[in-house]
């Protein structure tokens, strides 16, 4: 599925009629989005979403009232959001209108074959939406960095069963099974009839109780399992504020920070004579290239054969204009026009030659020779510029590492070790206490299952002396014989699929990260579930920050997507196949550094086949974000809010306007009638 065009009308933000063409080539299929604070980007995000599944993300305000509130003062109740797509070379219009006087939305799918639209919309709308993108897989490819409602900075992985079922299309499958059971109950329920002795009703009723308590015991030991994960996550943070009032820690810390602003002074410094170098330079650089330039004329084009002439005589050009305009020879002797002397004069002028050209063609030709030695100027200025860029760069990490070092050396308070270290212990009781009471949980859930299993085996046995219920039997045989099939396609598909995503994402941090660190999968906590954790070369465990927590949460969802798409034709009839979407992103980088956020965004745009990001200029700039993407952009657009206020009444903490690749554009308009957003098209090729 390809993301063609999307139309909003009148909703939140965006009034009237506002449309994105988006990027679809294979070699161009990024769409990038710059918007700031308010400016629109999760709007836009909740537009397709809700016109696809009718849904907005957690972190959309005021969700219940997405008309424009401009158009609704002017007396307009719908608003409207259609979107346009390609699927196997299906080329269909989905739209959803919602009246503010109804409470729900109409929703209505057309094909568009040859420009036109087909008379008749799809029949089941939200079936084949589903097809097209899962509902259940569909948060892994709309991301939110910045709010609540998706997947965050913290490194919080309890979903990753519930993700990797989701992925595998596994929701209608098991939902499929708990059918199953229900069915089969019924039909156990209908063997009652035919029980003479009430065996059967005693052995059904004995099920029915132990399914209850199977049911209580298996949602007590998720929960129990969830609550272990969290307790061990404060063990382990209490840990680590403990370390903190470790002296020879802080003491570590202090001379860390002490060197560190030792090498921020030197590379201030260091810049400071690199800026000025640039100054110095750049007229001689400017000098050196048109130099070089000129340089590269090719003489040789230049018609000369006026030089060349020769004659019996030397005779100088000058003399013989001076000689005709004056009509006197050097003798004093009159020359009359048409005089045999004229014709001698005009005779030698064909032959003379200019002495002063000779001598000018003479000068140019060495001028030539000496420009034609200059060299480019270009990889100086490349190793110059490239030289600042670095110190730059290092400058803002050094200047938010001291931050961080301070940040910690300051909350060192001894004060405080009480209190953590009570916090310690009393997490650590409560993993003990968890860890004692999960396994008994597990071996009361094995228990039931087995009695469960027995029962059904012995209404199997007594129904056999009844030959009116083998009608039943049949049926409750059949049955079980689906549930087993579903049971084994469901746990063969699950295999091995750990590893492939952790394959992915390790593949996704030797791209994006840049001091060796990778993904582990960490299955030692005794809850018996796994999460992924951030390693070191070595493979020790790290406490990365929230950067790199952002980037393994992004890590194991662009390695759902991967997974997802290499799905696609699965024929496994009992699974729903894998799907091929765009990716999605407001705000991705939002806990992560330019030169990291470079490299995930490339990564990304080269393993999704359509891409959309949108980002403030807080997170998109043209030496990093941009450099990663550029040459994938097939489309750019920007989103101007318009305001009521005028230039010296707004206060917004964002810039106004936005410049790429040299053309500047408005990021706020003053005075505008009423507020809104609009979307404009941001042209870089003329």
């Amino acid at each position: 599925m390809k993301l063609i065009k999307l139309e909003i009308n009148n909703f939140r933000q965006f009034y009237g009629k506002q449309i994105i063409d988006f990027a679809s080539e294979s070699n161009k299929g990024v769409t990038l989005i710059h918007g700031e604070n308010n400016g629109g980007k999760t709007a836009l995000l909740n537009a397709l979403r809700w016109c696809l599944y009718e849904e907005t993300t957690d972190n959309l305000q005021d969700s219940k009232h997405l008309l424009n509130k401009h158009a609704l003062s002017q007396g307009i109740n719908t608003f409207s959001v259609y979107i346009q797509l390609v699927h196997e070379n299906r080329l269909l219009e989905i739209r959803r209108t919602k009246s503010r006087s109804k409470s729900d939305s109409n929703l209505q799918v057309f094909e568009i074959k040859e420009g036109c639209y087909s008379q008749q919309q799809e029949k089941n709308p939200n079936t084949l939406i589903n097809t097209l993108l899962p509902k259940e897989m569909s948060q892994y490819f709309f991301y939110q960095g910045e709010g609540t409602g998706t997947l965050n900075s913290q490194n919080d992985f309890s979903h990753i069963k519930s993700a990797i079922s989701k992925v595998l299309g596994l929701t209608v499958s098991e939902k499929t099974l708990t059918h199953l059971n229900g069915i089969k109950i019924t039909y156990q329920k209908e063997l009652r009839q035919f029980d003479t002795n009430n065996e059967i009703e005693h052995n059904l009723s004995n099920k029915e109780l132990l399914e209850a308590n199977l049911i209580k015991n298996q949602v007590e030991f998720e929960q129990k399992k969830a609550l272990l994960e969290v307790a061990e996550k404060e063990y382990e943070s209490q840990i680590t504020n403990l370390a903190r009032f470790d002296k020879t820690s802080i003491d570590e810390k202090l001379q860390i920070r002490k060197h560190q602003e030792q090498i921020l002074s030197d590379l201030e410094r260091q810049l400071i004579r690199l800026l000025a170098d640039k100054s110095k330079s750049i007229l001689n650089w400017i000098n050196n290239s048109y130099s070089k330039k000129l340089g590269e004329i090719e003489l040789s084009k230049i018609d000369i054969a006026e030089l060349n002439n020769s004659s019996r005589y030397t005779v100088d050009k000058q003399l013989i204009k001076a000689i005709r305009a004056n009509q006197e020879c050097i003798c004093g002797a009159a020359i009359k026009n048409n005089s045999s002397a004229a014709e001698i004069i005009a005779q030698l002028e064909k032959s003379a030659v200019d002495p002063e050209l000779k001598r000018r063609w003479q000068r140019a030709e060495e001028l030539h020779t000496n420009l034609a030695s200059f060299s480019s100027p270009k990889q100086a200025m490349a190793n110059l510029l490239s030289q600042i860029d670095d110190c730059q760069d290092r400058i803002s990490e050094l200047k938010k590492s001291i931050n961080e070092l301070s940040h910690t050396i300051v909350e060192s308070d001894i004060d405080d070790i009480k209190i953590i270290e009570n916090k310690r212990e009393s997490a650590k009781r409560e993993c003990n206490q968890l860890r004692d009471q999960i396994p008994k949980l597990e071996v009361k859930i094995r228990q039931a299952t087995v009695d469960i299993k027995d029962i059904d085996s012995k209404v199997m046995r007594l129904s056999s002396t009844q030959p009116r219920a083998d009608k039943f039997r049949s049926l409750i045989i059949a049955t079980d014989k689906i549930i087993e099939l579903f049971n084994k396609s469901i746990s063969s598909s699950k295999e091995g699929v750990d590893l492939i995503l952790l394959k992915k994402m390790q593949e996704f941090f030797g791209r994006v990260a840049f001091n060796g660190y990778t993904v582990k999968k960490d299955s030692s906590s005794g809850s018996g579930s796994f999460t992924w954790t951030i390693v070191d070369k070595e493979g020790k465990r790290v406490a990365a920050g929230n950067g790199y927590q952002a980037m393994l949460s992004i890590s194991f969802i662009v390695a759902l997507i991967q997974f997802s798409k290499g799905r696609v034709n699965s024929k496994q009839h009992l699974l729903t196949p894998g799907t091929i979407a765009p990716f999605i992103a407001d705000s991705i980088l939002a806990f992560i550094g330019p030169d990291n956020g470079r490299e995930l965004v490339r990564y990304i745009a080269d393993s999704v086949e359509q891409s959309i990001f949108m980002f403030s200029q807080a997170q998109w700039t043209e030496k990093h974000t941009d450099i990663g993407i550029r040459d994938k952009i097939g489309k750019e657009y920007n989103l101007v809010q318009h305001t009521v206020l005028t230039e010296k009444e707004f206060k917004g903490q964002y810039p106004t306007k936005l410049i790429v690749q040299g053309k500047e554009h408005d990021v706020v308009r003053f005075g505008s009638e009423f507020d809104k957003v609009t979307i404009e098209e941001v042209l870089t090729n003329g």
